[in-house]
């Protein structure tokens, strides 16, 4: 008994569009999962800006070290919520310095990239409007998207 299967050309690109938000998906985990993001140097934090989806300014407009709390408000739980949207984890860099590199994305000045590096790797970020009813968002793909103007923000 031979059994044939046919796929229609649509049912091709569907099934071969699955595949590659499925590759994405699992290279995106095996890079937070093998140690993180670089991002010890600027060709580094604009080459994952762009991963994103971001044109960013090449030369971050702000760079400022803190302290990761090592109790959390609820603001920073909320923060680290966040995070978690874009398969970020503060929790375990509690009371480590880390620098934060604010970048302004391209065309876009009401738009800022917030990257978090600790130890040279990205540990988390968000991507905010400076306005003061604006939204702050996850470092997804679609969020880079987002900000650079498909969707109207605030």
């Amino acid at each position: 008994m031979k059994l044939f299967i046919t796929f229609s050309k649509k049912g091709i690109a569907l099934l071969l569009a699955a595949l590659i938000v499925g590759l994405l998906a699992i290279s995106r985990i095996t890079a937070l999962n093998r140690g993180g993001i670089d991002g010890a140097t600027n060709a580094e934090r604009l080459d994952y800006a762009e991963s994103l989806g971001l044109a960013v300014e090449e030369t971050a407009i702000e760079t400022r070290e803190i302290v990761i709390p090592e109790t959390f408000s609820d603001v920073y739980s909320k923060y680290n919520q966040l995070q978690a949207q874009a398969g970020f984890d503060l929790s375990g860099y509690r009371g480590k310095n880390a620098t934060v590199y604010a970048y302004a994305l391209s065309g876009r000045e009401e738009w800022r990239l917030h990257l978090i590096v600790c130890d040279g790797k990205v540990i988390g970020g968000d991507i905010s409007s400076v306005r003061i009813d604006g939204e702050m968002l996850p470092l997804c793909p679609q969020n880079g998207e987002n900000a650079n103007g498909t969707r109207a923000a605030g």
